[in-house]
């Protein structure tokens, strides 16, 4: 949908995976959450997801939800909402998780969208 957001999602997925390898040897500064850059991916792809035509929307509005739930996992609200908020990231994460194993996308509208990209790109050369 958007290759510079796609990237930047896979940013955030790579900085906090890195976080989290770090800490496993005590390398990595323990006042930042990994949630810090776990919440952008998630609105990221959400927002990726719910642009597409090749995965249902809802699942996009679920990963949107889940990024603003991890966004607002601070130590005030985490007390009251932490149940709910973990509940929420985990259907929006299984949820996606199983409808790429179960259906996958939808690959002719991949390829019409992944057609119509590069006939956009190839005309805004040309000009």
């Amino acid at each position: 949908m958007n290759r510079s957001l796609s990237l930047l999602a896979a940013f955030f997925s790579l900085v906090g995976c890195a976080k989290d390898v770090l800490s496993l040897f005590n390398l990595a500064p323990n006042r930042i959450s990994t949630l810090v850059f776990f919440g952008p991916y998630c609105l990221l792809i959400g927002y990726l997801i719910f642009r597409s035509t090749f995965l249902p929307r809802i699942l996009g509005v679920l990963m949107a939800l889940a990024g603003f739930g991890w966004l607002t996992f601070l130590p005030p609200l985490a007390n009251h909402l932490s149940t709910y908020l973990k509940a929420l990231g985990f259907l929006a994460e299984a949820s996606l998780m199983l409808w790429l194993l179960v259906k996958g996308v939808n690959v002719q509208r991949w390829q019409e969208q992944a057609s119509a990209a590069g006939k956009r790109r190839f005309a805004a050369h040309r000009a």
